[in-house]
């Protein structure tokens, strides 16, 4: 789900997303509150921030293209009579007897086989590596003491293996990957594609920085009069129906849950749990008492690429009030007016410096 005002600010949830509490939701809005009587909204135009300063090194162009070719590798067949190396994989027939007598599981036609990856017992990877494409081999293995099967465990066996034909991963090279791709015209203009995407990463992660440290300070320079009992029990009910959640989920008690999240006790979850679901409210008052002063709007569309956006990354409805205790209405209106706000901290701000880039 997309980390924004209502994950970032109550790390507890954020914590406590294991399971689902019931999408049970019901609608809060600010709408009917005058804000005023409840939050002191300080300086929050004209804050300094840092310019950014953003850089992409060629070693970390390699690096990104390294990652990407190994990804892309393709399996390659074997010649026959082509020797086999740890990691290629082999398709094999093979004959298991002990003591000259073929022993149920000990025999097999066909199986694909990756060398090095241990699925058999000790040896029998091993034997195949050095041999070749077509050859049949004879393995003579001794199974573990502590093999599953008791039967088997501890005796001699000899598997008379075939290597039908094997496959090799191959790692294309930068020459042969644009090749395949056909969107580049050339390495270089490859390389510099890549340069860029690196590039639009750090640059959008540094104005990220750059708001929330505006936020940051316009939260420190935001003082509460009194809180909403309405938001602030909200969630604090839905943080502790997430211990509950979780419990039920794995089979554990509750206390167990707050455990294994490193609380002391009840006492101890009730106190983060205030202190984090009053954040989250400071948070959302500040939103929308200036998104309210300053006339910052969304339109539908944007609400609807949102929830979208939301859908296509697996969160219907009900996911959604489950892992924010807001309707999905409420949700998105909160977000939006959270991204325009910190749009309009990041317009308004004075950038001490240059921002550098290369």
């Amino acid at each position: 789900m997309k980390k924004g005002l209502l994950v970032t600010a109550l790390c507890l949830a954020t914590m406590l997303v294991l399971g689902s509490c019931g999408s049970g939701a019901s609608s809060m809005s600010y709408d009917d509150y005058n804000l005023d009587e409840y939050v002191k909204v300080g300086k929050y135009k004209g804050l300094n921030v840092k310019p950014y300063v953003v850089s992409v090194s060629q070693d970390e162009v390699d690096a990104d293209i390294k990652t990407t070719l190994e990804s892309a590798k393709e399996d390659k067949k074997l010649s026959k009579g082509a020797t086999l190396k740890k990691g290629d994989t082999a398709n094999i027939d093979y004959v298991g007897k002990i003591d000259g007598k073929k022993f149920d599981g000990g025999s097999a036609e066909g199986t694909d086989l990756q060398l090095g990856s241990k699925k058999f017992i000790d040896g029998f990877e091993d034997g195949l590596i050095g041999k070749k494409v077509g050859e049949t081999v004879n393995l003579n293995l001794t199974f573990p003491k502590n093999y599953q099967t008791k039967e088997y465990a501890g005796k001699d066996a000899v598997f008379t293996v075939t290597i039908n034909s094997a496959t090799r991963k191959k790692t294309l090279s930068e020459e042969e990957y644009v090749k395949s791709k056909g969107n580049y015209k050339s390495v270089s203009e490859y390389r510099k594609a890549v340069k860029k995407k690196l590039y639009n990463a750090k640059e959008e992660q540094a104005i990220e920085d750059q708001k929330k440290s505006l936020w940051s300070d316009a939260m420190d320079n935001t003082k509460v009069k009194k809180y909403p009992d309405r938001e602030v029990k909200a969630y604090e009910e839905f943080n502790s129906g997430q211990i509950d959640a979780a419990a039920e989920k794995y089979g554990v008690s509750r206390e167990d849950v707050l455990k294994q999240y490193e609380f002391d006790d009840e006492d101890d979850f009730a106190a983060v749990n205030e202190d984090s679901s009053k954040l989250r409210v400071k948070q959302e008052m500040m939103a929308v008492y200036i998104a309210d002063k300053e006339g910052i709007t969304y339109s539908d569309k944007e609400a609807e690429d949102m929830l979208q956006s939301l859908k296509d990354s697996g969160y219907d409805e009900d996911a959604i009030s489950e892992q924010t205790g807001r309707t999905v209405d409420d949700y998105i209106h909160i977000e939006l007016l959270y991204e325009k706000v910190l749009d309009f901290l990041l317009e308004k701000a004075n950038v001490k410096g240059v921002a550098k880039s290369y």
